[in-house]
């Protein structure tokens, strides 16, 4: 299922990640003013109005996650700020 880049940009930093603008769009988690190690990358591109797939595959490796189901509870909100970063400390991101 498709998920609008106007979307996950936005529930993104609604997330904790900060955006870092350049030629493309980089959005870093962050707490307290420090970078996790969790990041997401979105293209200024036409052709990336939606992101497909494997899109949303690429996503959760970079906002490192197990599952595409986390990926997309994240992107599209089911998932909120505390249990993403549950989520990091029980892989031993977050300390």
């Amino acid at each position: 299922m498709p998920i609008p880049k106007r979307i996950i940009e936005k529930n993104l930093r609604k997330k904790g990640f900060v955006q870092d603008n350049n030629d493309h769009r980089y959005f870093y988690h962050e707490i307290n003013g420090k970078r996790t190690g969790a990041y997401a990358f979105t293209s200024h591109g036409s052709k990336y109005k939606e992101y497909d797939i494997r899109l949303i595959n690429v996503l959760k490796k970079e906002l490192k996650l197990n599952t595409l189901k986390e990926t997309e509870d994240l992107l599209k909100c089911p998932m909120d700020r505390t249990r993403y970063e549950k989520i990091l400390k029980n892989k031993g991101i977050l300390s």
